[in-house]
């Protein structure tokens, strides 16, 4: 028996490794999509937490200036 040299031996292999391959890369951006929403979804979650609690704290402050 021969020695198959290189890849793909056949169209049929290449055919088949070309399609394995564009679903992992579309799997991998899939996922890299979910992180930056993930991420992104974070940041905002994030600032609006840290604007209430600034406007909370002004409150404080003035009610407290307020009361002098």
């Amino acid at each position: 028996m021969p020695e198959r040299q290189g890849f793909p031996f056949d169209t049929e292999e290449a055919r088949l490794d070309a399609e394995l391959t564009r679903q992992e890369l579309g799997e991998t951006a899939q996922e890299l999509a979910n992180r930056a929403k993930t991420t992104s979804q974070r940041l905002v979650l994030g600032a609006g937490a840290a604007f209430g609690l600034g406007v909370i704290l002004l409150f404080v402050i003035r009610k407290f200036l307020d009361r002098r």
